[in-house]
């Protein structure tokens, strides 16, 4: 049995390596030097890859004044899911925002309508002799 050759170099953390050196080189193929540039290229499209989709920052700012509003804005942002203009975390974050103004909208409907209601009652107060 064949044991595996491992790479020579010492991590940062002063303890060695034990990944597996290439079989044309005693390191391996991160502390490889001859694979320096090759490397810097791969880290560099891996970090790409993990970045968000934003929108420009350009980009104007959204008034949400009711339930059309909301609705008009939903509709943009599954659009701008579906074509990779935005990732879909942002896309969660603006549904989940979307679905407090839409509670709030209604909470602020339901206390609007109470005041009327009250405002009612002290300027007719005959109203409550029936109740």
């Amino acid at each position: 049995m064949e044991t595996k050759k491992l790479c020579i170099a010492t991590k940062l953390d002063g303890s060695k390596c034990q990944a597996a050196a290439l079989p044309d080189s005693e390191f391996c193929v991160f502390h490889d030097p001859s694979r320096a540039a090759e490397r810097r290229v791969a880290q560099s499209r891996g970090g790409q890859g993990n970045r968000m989709k934003t929108l420009a920052a350009g980009t104007p700012d959204v008034k949400v004044e009711n339930s059309g509003d909301l609705l008009a804005l939903m509709n943009v942002t599954i659009s701008q899911v579906r074509t990779g203009i935005i990732d879909p975390r942002i896309a969660n974050t603006i549904g989940y925002l979307a679905d407090i103004t839409m509670r709030l909208s209604k909470q602020n409907e339901l206390e609007e309508r109470i005041k009327k209601l009250e405002n009612l009652l002290i300027h007719r107060p005959e109203l409550l002799s029936g109740v």
